[in-house]
Order: C-alpha cells, then structure tokens, then sequence
C-alpha cells in the first residue's frame, strides 16, 4: 500500500513537471479547490503600441500574488503583484518566462508555475514596394502590404484592414481598394499617375499611413491596322492603308503600308523600318531610326491619353499623333513637325493577337469609298457585293451606284474577286470591274471583336495609277453577315428607328464638297433620320455647315419616302420632300449602313443607330472622351485629335455642362501640339445658340459646344449612351464644328 501511494505522487510529480506548472501549497482536505493559472497564452504585442494584459488564476484562496519565477519580460513591460502585464514594447522579439502565482492560504501557502511567452512585433509600416503599371482596358490585379503591429486572426480573417486615408486622392478610374488590401478592377483611363495614400489598421487598433501611386499607360499591342487621308500642300489628296505589330514597350516590330494619291508620289508600298529598344518613352527621343510609339506625354495633364507614333519606311518619316480610345477605333493625324508639307486624319484599329483562319470567301459586304478623280474633283461609291467559296464575285452578285463631281451611275454592275488573306498582316487584294472601269484595292483586315465588330471589315486603299477614268479611293468594307445565296432579304423594316424608343433614329454623318464662287469648301451634315419601318421617313432633321453657312435642324427638318429596293442588295432609294438630288443607301445591318450622293457636291458617309435611353439630359453625358477628325474633304480642313474630358453636369434644367480638352492639330497653320480649350455645352434641339431657360431634356441627343466666351464652335450628337449620369463603355457621341472649314470628330470613351 505504501509503494502504490509512493508511486502516486511520484506519477502526479512528472505529469506537473511536463505541464510546466508547480503542485504547491498545502490543501485542506475541506478547503479551497486546487490553484491553477488560466491565462498561460497571452497575445502578441508590437513596439509602441500600449500593452496591457491581467493574466487569471482559479482556485486557492484569492488575493493572488504574481510574481516571475524565472526568464524576463520584453523590454518595456512590467508585471504587477495583482497580476497585470503593462508598458510600452521597445524591443523585437519572443520573450520566453514562467509566472509564479501565490494564494493567501494559511498557515502554507498555495502557489503555481507556468511557463509562457509573449511575441513583440515591429511597429505597424508598409515596406516601400512600388505598385505595377495598370494599363488601360487590361484586368489588374496588385495589393498594399503592411507588416508589424498586432495582426488579427488566422485562416480567412486578414491580419489588417485597409482604406483611402483621409485627403488621400483617388485611385485611377476603374480600380478599387479592396479591405484585405488588394487593388482590383480594370483601368478605364485617363492615362497618368495617381499618387493616393494608405492607411492600415491592425487589431490593437493601430493606424499606418504610406503613399504609393499607381502608373496608367495606354495600351497599342498586337495587331494593328490603319487607314488615313492626307493633302501636300499643293491640295493634292494621298490615301493611306497598312497594318504593323506593336510590341507593348514602344516598338512597331513589322508593318506593310499602300499608298495612292493623285500628287507626284503616287501608288507605292512600303515595308515598315521595325523600332528597337524605345521602351515607350515620351516624348519619343529625337533621331528615330525605326518605327516607335508611345502614349502619355510628359508634360501633359494626365488625362490626355494623347500619343505619338513614328513610321519610318523607305518612302520617307511620318509622325502621328494618336488618341487612344478605350473601347473603339483611335484616331490618328498626321502631324510631323519635320515635314509641316503634309497633313491628313485617319483612324487606328486593333487587329487581335491573330490574323490566321480569315477568309472573305462566301462572304456578303458592303461598302462605301471616297476620293478624288484625275482632275482632283471629288469622287464617292456604294455598294455590295457576294463572294463565292473561290472569293470571285459573279455576274449579278455585285452592283455600285458612283458619284464622280455630279456625274452619277446608278446600279452599275460589279464584279471581279477578292484574294486570300496573309495570316501576318492581314492583307489582302481585291479587284472591283465597276461598270466599264476596273478598280484594284488592297485591303486590311479587321477581325471581330467580342462587344465590338460582329463580322471582318477591311480598310481599303485604291492601287491603280490614277487617269481619266479610274479615280483614286479610300474604302470601308464590312461583311454583312448574309449568306452568300441571299436568303437573308433586306426589307423597309431594316429602317425602323422612331423617336421616342429606345432607338431614337439613326445618326447620319455626312460629308461633301461645294463650291462657294468657284472656290470649293467642305460641305458637312450631321443630323437625325426616323422611319417607320414601312417607307415612311417621318423625320430627317440635320445641321449643315456649308463652308462656314451654318444652318440648323429648324431650317432642316424633311419628311419623305424610302424603298428598299434590293432584297438581296441592300440598295435604298429615297425621296426626301423638296430635295432635288435624293442619296442612295445601302444597308449592312438594320438603321446602318453606307450613303452615297447623286449631288454635285458628292455627298457620303455613313448611319447608325442613335442608342440612347430616353428622356435625354444633360446628365446623360459626362466623363472622359477620345477621338479626332473622320473624313477631311479638302486640304484646307485642320485635322485634330484630342481627349475632352466633360465633368459632371448640374442637374437637368437648371445650367450648362463644362468641358476642358486638350489637342493636337495639323493642316494649313502647321503642328500645334498640346494646345488647350475650356468651354462649356448645353441641350439645344434646334437653335444655334443656347437657350436663356435651360432645356431639361432633349429629343434629339444634340448639344451645343460653347468657347470661354459663349460663342457655339460645334454642335454635338450623342450616338450611344448608358443611363443618365452613366460613363459606360457604350457611349460615343460625333461633333460638327462651325467654323469656315467645318469637320466632323468622333469621340468615344
């Protein structure tokens, strides 16, 4: 019996011994329960942050009293008799010690030991890691990280939380900071940098702040093709089409480009000099010796998302400026500094990441050109044609309706073939037999594109010689998406834009050239056309600028007839009330398609649908814009590429918007770069001038751009908008200006 109990207590001696915790004191048999220490993990600590922990005994007879058997505490803390660890941590580390905890039986005392730690963090900083670049319309993903302080808990509860700090300034447009401290989202621009200010907090609660910025840069990478018209300064016009590869950094590495005019240079084509090393940089350092670009100049407000781009071929330099639209086409204008003799605009399309597998065999287009004949007149076409699974276009599968300075052809047959297309560039040729005369193209295909293009367009540039009786063209082709045998028909549903619905009327965007005593000047409309969808036409509203003549919607305001007459062909007639040379249309799509005129001024163009939620507001547009110049008709047009950025507007009815740009421009006066305007816009459905009482909405989708000192210098058409107040992707608007050498801009998000 005595060895079981001496056995007993030598068993209950190991087990305290490996539990780091003394069996002291006396006990009486009807006494106390046994004394034991409760609070044997204690939480972790950071330097400078106030510590304050009561550590917790049960059992024995209380007061306690605390003491340290053995080890120390970190450097700053201090432990009371009555059991309470307080101070400020001055020292990093894990301090290791066990308590001793005594009770106040008598005549012996209880007491118990414990071994314990306490971990002291760094203070609560962020370590100073840069954030990555965000480029625009590309996913990003990043995150701020602090260390130190006292973290929260394990598993999915993150140690800190984060926030803006107070004053911080804001994260790029389309990014986010997330509480766990992941940035997210996808940058929608302006380009620049945004510097912004952290704050995390950690579970004592401690604050940190750090700065961080986050660069947004404009993205030109992959496939891209190209198209431009161009003037010398004799007025002699030169048409562009090409197509390169960018790399993402700066450098064009491969491109082809044709180029026709009715100057001394002539058709020629040209392989692109491929950049090396540029990395971007702008402004581009000066001696390129190969095709550069970048997007982001210094000394631009962010914002600007303005660009240059330099091509160097074995025909010469030509230096662009670009502003890349987030969503669309960019555009682009010639604007070389070295070479102020030529000028001209055109546009910028992504080809994708691939060209292989395309082919325009049994394929349905349209199409629409311009240009000029070999006595510099102004020359404009419309068509369709069908391509068979050889890509030839058969008798009877293709007409075109020409409008060379007045001389009209109505419904002259097409035919010829269109080749394969290079998986490198997308190239391609075609041959057009339009009548009796054979007109040669080489084309660049731009793919479709998920929320953008549904089926292959082309940018076409004319390859023949110009002489008396072939012109020199530059052409948009689209693929319809109709079966080659046709039977998909075209009807008078096809227009069918009423306003009032959803689809307020379609957009039309015209250009043609008149003589004003003989001296020609642009002659440019832009304006809203409504149909019933059973011939009807039960409103055709428009501005016109005829060489600086301005006329408005009150003055322009037609109803009339139209006939789908060509199932197959898409081919409109129109008779407009009072007009005595009515336009030809033909469709691509239903309320889209391509004009052509039977005037001496040759108009054409083009129309689209006008999306925009009723009622329309001046909220109904607000938010950052990029585009320039389509279509200049003469030289003495100034070409421009701009990024308007249009602040939030008061509420309807009760102001004018505002609006502030910057821009480059080229033409007759020369290069100006960087240049500057700050004005303001209004809803106007019919004036020129706008109204005293604010209009609280509007029929049309039209504004008015006001200068700094009130006067109207555009007129301006929302294409396609989200809900009022909205900056979707979606919304698009075009502008006439109204000076003596009108032009129309295109400006997208």
């Amino acid at each position: 019996m005595y060895g079981s109990k001496a056995y007993s207590f030598l068993a209950m001696a190991i087990i305290c011994t490996l539990l780091m915790s003394g069996c002291g004191g006396k006990t009486p048999s009807n006494g106390p329960a046994a004394l034991n220490i409760s609070t044997l993990t204690l939480p972790v600590g950071a330097i400078g942050d106030v510590y304050r922990e009561g550590l917790v005994a049960t059992g024995g007879q209380q007061p306690y009293t605390w003491t340290i058997d053995s080890g120390t505490l970190p450097p700053g803390l201090s432990l009371t008799t009555d059991g309470v660890i307080s101070g400020t941590p001055t020292t990093v580390g894990n301090y290791g010690f066990t308590l001793r905890v005594t009770d106040s039986q008598s005549p012996v005392k209880a007491y118990q030991v414990g071994s314990t730690s306490i971990n002291i963090n760094p203070p609560l900083s962020f370590p100073s890691t840069p954030l990555t670049n965000a480029v625009i319309a590309v996913a990003y993903s990043n995150s701020v990280v602090a260390t130190g302080g006292v973290t929260c808990g394990t598993g999915s509860t993150p140690p800190y939380t984060y926030a803006l700090a107070q004053g911080s300034g804001p994260l790029p447009a389309g990014l986010t900071l997330n509480a766990d401290g992941t940035i997210t989202g996808t940058p929608t621009g302006p380009i620049g940098t945004f510097p912004f200010t952290v704050q995390a907090t950690d579970c004592y609660p401690t604050t940190a702040t750090a700065n961080f910025s986050i660069t947004v840069t404009g993205k030109i990478q992959g496939n891209y093709a190209f198209s431009l018209t161009g003037y010398d300064q004799q007025g002699q016009a030169f048409y562009m089409a090409g197509s390169f590869v960018a790399d993402g950094n700066g450098d064009i590495t491969s491109g082809v480009f044709d180029r026709n005019g009715n100057d001394a240079t002539g058709y020629v084509m040209e392989q692109i000099t491929p950049g090396s090393g540029a990395n971007g940089q702008c402004p581009i350092p000066g001696g390129a010796t190969g095709s550069v670009y970048c997007v982001g100049r210094s000394g631009v407000t962010s914002g600007s998302n303005l660009g240059t781009m330099v091509i160097v071929s074995p025909l010469g330099t030509y230096t662009f400026s670009i502003s890349l639209s987030l969503i669309s086409g960019s555009r682009i204008i010639l604007a070389d500094p070295n070479h102020p003799n030529l000028w001209g605009s055109g546009m910028l399309i992504s080809q994708g990441q691939s060209l292989s597998g395309i082919s325009l065999a049994s394929g349905n287009f349209a199409f629409g050109a311009y240009g000029v004949d070999s006595s510099g007149n102004r020359y404009a076409n419309a068509g369709y044609f069908i391509t068979d699974s050889s890509g030839n276009i058969q008798s009877g599968s293709g007409e075109a309706d020409t409008d060379d300075n007045g001389t009209v052809q109505s419904q002259a047959s097409l035919t010829g073939n269109v080749s394969a297309v290079d998986p490198a560039t997308g190239r391609g040729t075609a041959t057009f037999m339009i009548g009796s005369s054979t007109l040669d193209y080489a084309f660049y295909v731009v793919p479709p594109s998920p929320g953008k293009l549904a089926l292959n367009s082309l940018l076409a540039v004319q390859t023949d010689p110009i002489s008396s009786s072939v012109p020199v063209t530059l052409a948009s082709i689209v693929e319809r998406g109709l079966a080659s045998g046709g039977t998909t028909l075209f009807s008078n549903a096809f227009l069918n834009a009423t306003r009032g619905n959803s689809t307020n009327g379609d957009l039309f965007e015209l250009n043609a050239v008149s003589n004003s005593g003989g001296t020609p000047v642009p002659d440019i409309s832009l304006g809203l056309g409504n149909f019933d969808g059973n011939g009807n036409i039960t409103g055709y509203t428009f501005d016109q600028d005829n060489g600086g003549v301005l006329t408005t919607p009150s003055q322009n305001n037609y109803t009339g007839t139209y006939s789908v007459v060509g199932t197959t062909s898409g081919r409109v007639t129109v008779n407009l009330t009072g007009v005595a040379n009515n336009p030809v249309w033909y469709l691509v799509s239903s309320n889209t398609g391509f004009v052509v005129g039977t005037d001496p001024e040759v108009t054409a163009g083009t129309f689209e649908p006008q999306a925009v939620t009723q009622p329309i507001t001046i909220t109904s547009l607000f938010g950052t814009f990029y585009g320039g110049t389509t279509d200049p008709v003469l030289s003495s047009v100034i070409n421009e590429v701009q990024a308007a950025l249009v602040t939030p507007p008061p509420p309807p009815g009760t102001g004018n918007g505002t609006l502030a740009a910057t821009y480059d421009t080229s033409g007759t006066t020369g290069v100006l770069m960087n240049q500057s305007f700050a004005g303001a816009y209004c809803l106007a459905d019919t004036t020129d001038t706008c109204p005293s009482q604010q209009l609280a909405q509007s029929m049309l989708g039209r504004e008015l751009i006001l200068d700094s000192n009130g006067n109207t210098v555009g007129i301006l058409y929302i294409v396609s908008a989200g809900a009022s107040g909205s900056t979707s992707a979606t919304t698009k608007v075009v502008s006439l200006s109204t000076d003596a050498n009108p032009r129309l801009t295109a400006i997208t998000h």
